[in-house]
């Protein structure tokens, strides 16, 4: 992530939910947002919204990774 510039934090997650995944999370370069949700079962694409807080987004990058685990039915 580069240095997000407009606004003073910003909130990721889904629509309907927009902080879902985190919550006035820091503009700074190299800021992390880590932690655990769930359960939770997505069935489809759903997309991940960014919503800006304090301004627009006027500049930066944001770089998402989402890990998880799935696990099978015994036999």
């Amino acid at each position: 992530m580069t240095t997000i510039t407009g606004a003073t934090s910003y909130d990721c997650g889904i629509a309907g939910e927009t902080s879902k995944f985190g919550g006035s999370l820091g503009v700074a370069a190299g800021s992390t947002n880590v932690g655990v949700i769930g359960p939770q079962a997505f069935y489809a694409d759903t997309p991940i919204v960014l919503t800006a807080n304090g301004s627009n987004f006027t500049g930066g990058s944001v770089r998402i990774a989402i890990h998880y685990l799935t696990l099978g039915v015994p036999n």
